[in-house]
């Protein structure tokens, strides 16, 4: 046996193994407890599908998933719709369900997306007819929806806000005919029992409330896609308050002029508009959340990844995070992917 026959051997080995592990991995199944359902909305990404899978456990990795589909070429395919899993599903079956189509039903789920703002849930409240034509999700604050499940946690936040924020990103089922105040109570409760089930001893041992957080969290919900960018971005955007350097973030500005991401348009005289979430004028955080994080990011805000960079931005392209020491390599940066 020659060196190359023999290197060629444990690769062989490798190769063999690595397939067998992706097609157990891709059959591999779970069981989901209770209803089974999920539901994909009109227009909706495969990375925010298979994030959410991943959060709901209907799967066991999201990354896995993202490259199956792509690999059967069915990226384009998946149809939206609200589906009923059966008990034991896999990665496989899931994406054949997703992307037939065919038991994809469409009445009572309605599905708020991670960062989506007040206003644009609220506009697909009314599409939905679910709400009248004349409500509107300001009419209510936080407080109006805590009595009876007051946490520890919001004891140093003042209730008298509104709810953007504090609507949870999650698939719900609302039959037709429920009050305004019925349907917004099963969005809070459902965020407040997330926060108290994944978060809640962690949020308690941060120096900073727990209002800071979410504020920071939907600001990371908007900036960047990756959960190790966010957590690394988190960090930046902390020390960037702990020294008083303004966190200069666009997406503050589309939410003051439009309080929607579908609607913002940026031009340079936004970026001049007097308004305190402008970040590029006024330091330190924005007054409110600007849209509703979901737990990946709420979880980077509490747990940033420390680095040296002080700079980040998006390549438009690729949407890579470019991250700089230096304000100088920031803007080379913006020169060679702007």
């Amino acid at each position: 046996m020659n060196k190359k026959q023999f290197f060629q051997i444990p690769l062989f080995i490798i190769t063999c193994m690595s397939v067998i592990f992706f097609y157990i991995s891709i059959n591999l199944s779970l069981d989901c407890q209770g209803e089974c359902n999920f539901s994909i909305a009109k227009g909706e990404n495969l990375k925010s599908i298979s994030n959410r899978l991943k959060n709901e456990k209907f799967i066991s990795s999201s990354i896995l998933f993202q490259f199956y589909v792509k690999m059967k070429g069915e990226e384009k395919n998946i149809k939206a719709g609200d589906y009923p899993f059966t008990e034991h599903i896999t990665i496989a079956n899931i994406t054949e369900i997703i992307t037939d189509g065919k038991l994809a039903q469409n009445h009572n789920s309605f599905l708020i997306l991670e960062g989506e703002t007040m206003l644009e849930i609220e506009e697909n409240l009314k599409e939905k007819e679910l709400i009248n034509e004349s409500s509107s999700l300001k009419n209510w604050k936080i407080e109006d929806f805590l009595e009876k499940k007051y946490l520890d946690i919001f004891s140093k936040t003042s209730l008298d806000v509104l709810l953007e924020g504090y609507l949870f990103p999650d698939s719900y089922n609302l039959p037709q005919g429920l009050e305004e105040k019925e349907i917004l109570s099963i969005f809070v409760d459902n965020f407040v029992a997330k926060i108290e089930n994944d978060l809640f001893f962690q949020i308690k041992e941060q120096k900073r409330s727990f209002y800071e957080i979410l504020i920071m969290a939907s600001l990371l919900e908007k900036e960047v896609q990756e959960e190790t960018d966010k957590r690394m971005v988190a960090d930046i955007l902390w020390r960037r308050l702990d020294t008083n350097f303004p966190l200069q973030i666009d997406a503050t500005i589309c939410y003051a002029e439009f309080q929607s991401f579908k609607k913002c348009s940026l031009t340079r005289e936004l970026f001049t508009l007097d308004s305190p979430y402008n970040t590029y004028l006024y330091k330190g955080l924005p007054p409110t959340p600007i849209n509703n994080p979901g737990i990946e990011s709420m979880k980077a805000a509490l747990s940033p990844l420390a680095n040296d960079y002080w700079y980040y931005m998006t390549d438009r392209d690729t949407g890579k995070t470019i991250f700089s020491e230096t304000f100088e390599e920031h803007l080379e940066s913006r020169g060679k992917y702007l």
